[in-house]
């Protein structure tokens, strides 16, 4: 089922700029949204064309790499502090989240295995049940809706996105705060639909922004505004490598440069000699 609100944000997808104050920056916006992927009917969570075009098209805007952390590396219930791995690009801790936020599953051959704790076969149907998922693999990183958290990187990087699922059905609304050392640059509201005792429960989307300009960050926090008790699931979290400084390029080019020419001259003095 395609929303009409989606549509509208997936056409606009490549050519969405944000410009945003506080100091003024400016980012690339993907967006799309699929109301109630699962109404009712446990596992089928894959029918969400809208959320999928959105990431393609950011994977298409990229010019440098990206890498995906799925978190499926990490044992079910793991809270915080996680350390994030996105390749070669990038490591991060996620922090935060408040009571009961942790890594959960959807994996239903658990529920078939003796040895799986009957907690986590419980949960397991209890996140299924309740509309959230995960958009590859098995697991993903629940969180307490009224509870912020934050993803630190190691490094500076370009664009960030990720999937989110069961958000706002009680009316709750997320921001991405966006920090480079330390300096606050923008926040920016994630535009999924608003809904009243759980008449979105469980509809999926993708987000995420790139940086132009050379704009780049190394700190995102999650800004929660949600209903006690409610919980947000987010999955497949991609970082896309920064583009270097124009200062840095230049000194690369300078170095390059450098080195041309001390090469040119020794070829030339072993010639004359």
């Amino acid at each position: 089922m395609f929303h009409r609100k989606s549509l509208l944000s997936l056409f606009g997808a490549t050519l969405l700029t944000a410009t945003l104050t506080a100091p003024a920056r400016a980012y690339q916006l993907f967006f799309g949204e699929d109301i109630n992927p699962n109404p009712g009917e446990g596992l089928l969570f894959g029918d969400i064309p809208n959320a999928r075009a959105a990431e393609a098209a950011f994977l298409a805007a990229l010019t440098n790499g990206a890498a995906t952390e799925d978190f499926e590396s990490f044992a079910i219930f793991t809270p915080a502090e996680l350390d994030l791995v996105f390749g070669d690009i990038a490591t991060a801790t996620l922090s935060g989240g408040g009571p009961n936020s942790s890594v959960r599953s959807i994996d239903t051959a658990l529920l078939d295995d003796p040895a799986t704790p009957q907690a986590v076969k419980d949960d397991i149907l209890r996140e299924i049940f309740l509309g959230r998922n995960a958009s590859s693999g098995a697991q993903y990183w629940l969180t307490n809706a009224v509870a912020d958290f934050t993803v630190n990187f190691d490094q500076a990087v370009g664009g960030f996105g990720f999937y989110g699922y069961d958000l706002g059905d009680y009316g709750g609304t997320v921001a991405l705060e966006l920090f480079l050392k330390g300096e606050a640059l923008s926040a920016i509201d994630i535009p999924f639909t608003q809904g009243a005792n759980g008449s979105t429960d469980g509809s999926a989307f993708y987000f995420a922004l790139l940086g132009t300009n050379n704009q780049r960050f190394d700190q995102i926090k999650f800004r929660m505004n949600g209903v006690q008790g409610d919980q947000f699931a987010f999955d497949d979290m991609t970082v896309a490598e920064a583009v270097p400084e124009p200062g840095a390029l230049l000194a690369l080019l300078g170095i390059s440069a450098l080195g041309s020419t001390f090469l040119k001259r020794r070829t030339s003095k072993a010639e004359v000699e």
